[in-house]
C-alpha cells in the first residue's frame, strides 16, 4: 500500500506560472492507493477547486484523492466545510475535514486544526498581531457575515484538538498517524517570531501523553522535520512556485510518501 501525503499545493498559482509540480513523480502518482492533500490545494475555492480537481484527477483517480481545507482554502469564501465538501463530492473526490482514513492497519486522523495562539506565551497579543498581519482574516469570511476573526480559528483550533483527542484514544492496534495543515510544535515552526503563533501551536505534551507514530503537516512551507517524544514530525509543503527552483518538486512531493504496513 502507498500513500503520499502532500501540502501547500497552491495549484492555482502553479497553473498561473506555467509550470507542473507533479511531472517528476508520474510513476509514483500511478501506483498510489491515496492522495491526502493537507491544505492548501488553491484559493478561491468556488472558481479553482473545480478545475485543480479535474487536472489532478487525470493523474491519480478521484476517488483516491483527499482533501483537508487549509487556510488559503477558503479565501475568497466563507469558513464553511460544507461547501468545501460539495465541490470535491463533484468532482469524485473526498474531503477529510475531522475524519478518520484507514488503510489497511493505518489510521490517518485528519484535520485542519489552525493554532491556539500561545505558542509564545502570550495568545491575546499574538491573536492581534495575527488579525493585523495574516491575510486570513482579510480574505474569509464568516458564514453569518464579516471577517472571520483570530476568535473564530482559535474557537476551531479547539474543537478539532477535542477530536483528535478523543479519536486516538479508541483502541487502535495498527499504526496512527496524524496529519493536519497547521504545525503542532515549535520544533518545526522555523525561527520564532510574533506571527510564529498563527503557523504553529506547542502540542509537545500532547504529542508525548497519546504517542502518534507519525505526525504530517504544512502551512509553513518549511521543509523541517523533527522527532517530538519519539514521533516523526514532518513538514510536507511544496509552496509557491517562487520558492520552488525548476527540478525540485519532486523532492519536497516525495517527504510524505509512506508505505503503510511495510
Amino acid at each position: 500500500m502507498t500513500i503520499l501525503i502532500v501540502a501547500d499545493l497552491h495549484l492555482d498559482l502553479w497553473a498561473r506560472a506555467g509550470r507542473n509540480p507533479f511531472a517528476g513523480i508520474l510513476p509514483v502518482l500511478c501506483d498510489l492507493d491515496a492522495l491526502i492533500i493537507a491544505g492548501d490545494f488553491a484559493n478561491d475555492p468556488r472558481r479553482s477547486w473545480s478545475l485543480a480537481l479535474s487536472r489532478l484527477g487525470r493523474l491519480v483517480p478521484p476517488a483516491r484523492i483527499w482533501v483537508i481545507p487549509g487556510n488559503h482554502d477558503y479565501y475568497g469564501a466563507t469558513l464553511d466545510d460544507n461547501v468545501l465538501a460539495r465541490i470535491v463530492t463533484e468532482a469524485g473526490a473526498n474531503l477529510a475535514q475531522k475524519r478518520v482514513l484507514t488503510f489497511g492497519n493505518c489510521r490517518l486522523l485528519c484535520c485542519t486544526l489552525w493554532t491556539d495562539f500561545a505558542l509564545t506565551g502570550d495568545p491575546e497579543a499574538a491573536m492581534a498581531r495575527a488579525g493585523m498581519g495574516m491575510l486570513d482574516y482579510a480574505r474569509i469570511r464568516r458564514a453569518e457575515g464579516g471577517l472571520i476573526r483570530p476568535e473564530d480559528t482559535i474557537a476551531i483550533h479547539r474543537d478539532h484538538l477535542d477530536w483528535l483527542t478523543r479519536e486516538i484514544a479508541r483502541p487502535w492496534h495498527g499504526q496512527t498517524i496524524v496529519v493536519t495543515h497547521h504545525a503542532p510544535s515549535p520544533a518545526v515552526s522555523g525561527p520564532i517570531s510574533s506571527i510564529s503563533p498563527a503557523f504553529a501551536s506547542d502540542l509537545d505534551g500532547w504529542i508525548e501523553a497519546r504517542r502518534p507514530d507519525y505526525w504530517f503537516f504544512g502551512h509553513t512551507h518549511r521543509p523541517l522535520s523533527a522527532r517530538i517524544r519519539g514521533a516523526p514530525v514532518v513538514n510536507v509543503s511544496l509552496g509557491y512556485p517562487d520558492e520552488v527552483p525548476e527540478g525540485g518538486e519532486a523532492e519536497l512531493l516525495l517527504r510524505g510518501l509512506i508505505f503503510p504496513g511495510a
